[in-house]
């Protein structure tokens, strides 16, 4: 018969590794980055076919070569092709299969070497086609079991998969692969040559020898690159945080209602220029008839006075000025590097413009203390002085 057929409890090995290789496929699959398919159809793809692909070979004397091709299009059967990781599919279908291949070839011409029996002859004896086809699934399935614990390697792949370094290996993938599959007739042959084994083994171990190598200087550069993406993702997270610290600081900074200082920034800024014994005017403000504006028209129309007061102040006032709110009408102006009197000449002015410009016009009270540097005061005491100052000028306005 040209294809003896076998029938026994031999063909249990290979049925159960190839079920408990598909088992461990999916926690590597998704360790490796691409998320698997969990329809019945990918069931029946993962399990039943493999298992029936071994189960045959083990029964029946199937050329090498054709074997390798079935097996191969059982995995290209899986690809997505539509998920946007084609390129990453290809590349563990490729490299799963061509290690398979090279494995088995090794292990047949070792087994042939040993036993000092042709190639064809050792895969015309079910037991060494179940032999060998076991060990290679059992080295797959310890492999598949390590993947999800390369947390660093399943991370380049996951990340680097689909980048331009890779299509270059994968075109070598593709040319190893056809190239075992050449070799691989050589299994089947007749040929009468007693170092036909040695050669398969020694040109398998070869290419797989230059396959490590472009896959460890592959490795190698997806990592750097990785790593370069990892830091620039942490460096734009770190501007992220700073941008929100600073927000949150600016909003701590910032009265809600007139965009202006609060009283904790200005009071802070006082003792800076305190500490530094630097000369400034310290000037503290009062709205006038606010009261009556709440009366008459509602507490929305006081608050928009004091927002509109707080912008247009604001303009009239220079870029080194502190201006902010610390009261429901009360305001503070620092003026670094300001003499008393010309914070006296500069109030003047604003309040004069403001007063004429404006309708309803923006009428207020302001009491100045000036801080030269070399007398020591409290922020606390410059903060009631210029507070008795403003309420004097009230008084002296409203007489």
């Amino acid at each position: 018969m040209p294809f003896p057929i076998y029938i026994g409890w031999g063909l249990l090995a290979p049925v159960c590794l190839s079920l408990f290789y598909g088992s461990l496929s999916y926690p590597a699959m998704k360790a490796l980055g691409y998320q698997p398919n969990h329809s019945v159809r990918y069931r029946i793809s993962v399990y039943l076919f493999p298992m029936l692909l071994f189960l045959g070979w083990g029964m029946f004397n199937i050329p090498l070569p054709l074997m390798y091709i079935l097996a191969f299009l059982e995995k290209m059967f899986r690809i997505d092709r539509k998920n946007m990781g084609y390129t990453k599919e290809l590349i563990l279908v490729n490299l799963s299969h061509l290690t398979s291949m090279a494995l088995h070839m090794i292990l047949i011409g070792v087994f042939s070497l040993i036993l000092r029996m042709p190639m064809n002859e050792l895969l015309r004896q079910p037991f060494w086609r179940i032999l060998t086809i076991c060990s290679v699934l059992a080295a797959n399935s310890l492999l598949t079991l390590l993947i999800p614990h390369t947390d660093i390697v399943g991370e380049v792949f996951r990340t680097q998969a689909e980048s331009a370094e890779v299509r270059p290996f994968l075109i070598f993938l593709w040319f190893c692969n056809a190239f075992l599959l050449v070799d691989s007739v050589l299994c089947i042959s007749s040929i009468d040559w007693r170092l036909l084994p040695l050669f398969l083994v020694g040109s398998t171990v070869l290419l797989e020898f230059y396959l490590i190598r472009f896959l460890k200087h592959l490795y190698n550069l997806l990592k750097e690159h990785y790593v370069e993406e990892e830091h620039r993702s942490l460096m734009k997270k770190l501007e992220q945080q700073k941008q929100d610290a600073a927000k949150l600081r600016s909003r701590s900074e910032r009265d809600p209602m007139t965009k202006v200082f609060t009283r904790r920034y200005v009071l802070e800024q006082t003792e800076f220029l305190l500490k530094a014994k630097k000369p400034f005017s310290f000037v503290y403000l009062d709205l006038d008839h606010l009261k009556q504006i709440n009366d008459k028209e509602g507490h929305e129309a006081g608050d928009l006075y004091i927002s509109r007061f707080a912008e247009e102040f604001s303009r009239m006032l220079r870029k080194t000025d502190i201006f902010s709110r610390v009261g429901g009408d009360e305001f503070v102006v620092l003026l670094p590097g300001c003499e008393e009197e010309k914070a006296a000449e500069r109030m003047e002015a604003i309040r004069s413009r403001l007063s004429e410009e404006f309708h309803p016009p923006y009428s207020f009270s302001y009491g100045i203390f000036y801080v030269s540097g070399r007398n020591a005061h409290s922020v606390e005491q410059i903060f009631r002085s210029a507070d008795l100052a403003m309420y004097q000028d009230k008084q002296a306005r409203e007489s």
